[in-house]
């Protein structure tokens, strides 16, 4: 072979070599097949065992590869700080209830109510531990000495993958919301505070080989993101949306919800990936958000998406309910499927935030 011929056949090498560093710097792309598809639902006294095996068996055939279950009074644990309902599940019933879904082919994920939404986790059991009516204190050991044994109970009776931690709402963000969840003279949970939980729990469940998910609203605000509807992004007040995010650990599962959005894009999940965290995004039952969000998750190679179910399992809403499950499983798969028009609702048109 002549120099020249040599030189070409160098150059060549060279050139593939170039070609697969680059290649290899691009984002790995994740198929849709391999992103969680989550169905969430709300564990009351409402619900049957029976009833959530039908879930189960709903979101099977629909394509989910999870459930995550909001546990409140409804289920009956050693170290639960609630008072169970009359109805509620044993412990025993809920094991059950979680291997029938994991032998469907299900991961199982507990959502528990920590910080906020006291009226589900704490609920009127230790007024000593509360910072206001709705939020506990985290500058309080003994709050802990009330949280991380549940916690223990539950990874030990599970073993999952992740708890979501809830966070969401911490209210006073508007003064609609101070009057209905905060007594006169309260104030909503400080910032510095609300980051000192979060750390706290994601620590102590990190240490237990278990994931953090939380909900993002607090962490998002509309300053940041004008063109989302603003009821989703409550992090408003001092030290709250991307300040408080910028400090959280970067292995938490931000779980973003846009239940009415009509844009194309959705550029809190982008940019919250960006800053290193993985995203599930989270829909209700608006088809054409669903569509949209699912296709921009799916582009932005998300961690997951999460179909909610919100009021309408403890309202009986079971036509509903059917179409979140089947319409959504079908768009978290293919966002250009065709699914069946949703039908009316029992309930309320507002969701939550």
């Amino acid at each position: 072979m002549g120099r020249a011929g040599m030189l070409l056949c160098a150059m060549v090498v060279m050139w593939a070599g170039l070609w697969e560093v680059g290649a290899a710097a691009e984002p790995s792309s994740v198929p849709a097949a391999e992103a969680l598809r989550i169905m969430q639902f709300v564990l009351t006294g409402t619900v049957s065992t029976e009833r959530a095996r039908g879930f189960v068996n709903e979101a099977q055939a629909a394509g989910f590869t999870a459930v995550q279950v909001l546990l409140t009074d409804g289920v009956q644990f050693d170290h639960a700080p609630w008072i169970p309902v009359k109805t509620a599940w044993t412990k025993a019933e809920f094991l059950s209830w979680a291997e029938y879904a994991r032998a469907h082919g299900l991961e199982v994920i507990p959502e528990v109510k920590l910080l906020t939404h006291q009226e589900q986790f704490f609920q009127r059991q230790y007024p000593g531990l509360m910072f206001n009516t709705v939020s506990y204190d985290p500058r309080k050991d003994a709050t802990y000495a009330v949280v991380f044994p549940f916690l223990d109970e539950l990874i030990e009776a599970v073993h999952p993958r992740a708890i979501h931690i809830g966070h969401d709402e911490a209210f006073g963000w508007t003064v609609g919301q101070v009057s209905k969840w905060l007594k006169l003279g309260e104030v909503m949970i400080p910032s510095d505070l609300f980051l000192r939980d979060v750390v706290r729990v994601h620590d102590y469940l990190g240490k237990k080989g278990v994931e953090t998910w939380m909900w993002a609203d607090m962490v998002l605000s509309p300053a940041e993101f004008p063109g989302a509807q603003a009821r989703h992004l409550h992090g408003i007040a001092a030290g709250y949306g991307k300040a408080l995010r910028q400090q959280l650990p970067r292995d938490i599962v931000m779980c973003d919800w846009h239940y009415g959005d009509e844009q194309g894009s959705f550029p809190s999940m982008d940019i919250m990936q960006g800053e290193g965290f993985r995203v599930i995004g989270a829909t209700w039952k608006q088809e054409s958000t669903t569509r949209k969000f699912s296709r921009y998750a799916l582009s932005r190679h998300a961690y997951g998406l999460m179909a909610t179910t919100g009021f309408h399992i403890q309202q009986n809403d079971t036509k509903m309910i059917h179409w979140i499950i089947q319409a959504s499983g079908a768009l978290f798969r293919n966002p250009e499927a065709v699914v069946p028009p949703m039908p009316a609702s029992v309930g309320s048109s507002e969701g939550r935030g």
